[in-house]
């Protein structure tokens, strides 16, 4: 029997490794976990960029309140939340749609539709490849530095570690605003042109 166009989605779709393993449970619960994992590591990266923000403009000022040398764990915790996030919210997206394109037909424009759905892909699932040396190597930086400043607050070179912070940060936020856009122009593409042909 010949694969659609459809189930070939639903296929790229599944595809994208999950930061936390298999979907065996079902995907109606695996929705529900990724929606209370978005929402921890929302808080958590709001509370730790925040500290880190204030920190960063209270020095700037001259300020003593919240010194950069006490930014160690919020530095941890935001690498480890940023680390994740981005890719939960993209799977999240893609699970409620793969829900959606349950009962579509094939069209037209789907093949070309999923090449780009599966390029996209592709590239998440590639984690360690050339492209991703350079947020690889900060992170593993900021990880070394902020768990050496966390456990003897006697680091010399954290004071050094503001502006690797900023640019991980950046890149990191960067490639997740620039691959939303894509899958999310994909996944209203595939949804409007189907609602177009009913």
């Amino acid at each position: 029997m010949m694969t659609t166009k459809i189930d070939a989605r639903k296929n790229i779709i599944v595809s994208l490794k999950s930061n936390y393993g298999e979907r065996n449970k079902g995907i109606e619960r695996h929705i529900q976990t990724l929606k209370v994992l978005i929402l921890m590591h929302i808080v958590l990266s709001i509370l730790s960029f925040g500290f880190i923000f204030t920190s960063l403009i209270s020095e700037y000022f001259g300020y003593e309140n919240y010194k950069w040398q006490n930014t160690a764990l919020f530095a941890l915790l935001s690498l480890i939340s940023l680390l994740n996030l981005p890719n939960n919210i993209i799977e999240l997206k893609l699970l409620i749609h793969l829900k959606r394109i349950n009962k579509f037909n094939d069209f037209d424009n789907l093949e070309k539709l999923n090449i780009d759905l599966k390029e996209l892909i592709n590239k998440l699932n590639n984690r360690l490849s050339i492209n991703n040396l350079i947020p690889i190597l900060l992170g593993v930086i900021i990880l070394i530095m902020s768990s050496w400043q966390t456990m003897n607050l006697n680091n010399p070179y954290w004071e050094y570690m503001k502006f690797p912070i900023v640019i991980f940060f950046g890149i990191i936020i960067t490639r997740f605003v620039i691959t939303n856009k894509k899958i999310n122009d994909n996944i209203k593409k595939t949804e409007n042109t189907v609602a177009n042909n009913v």
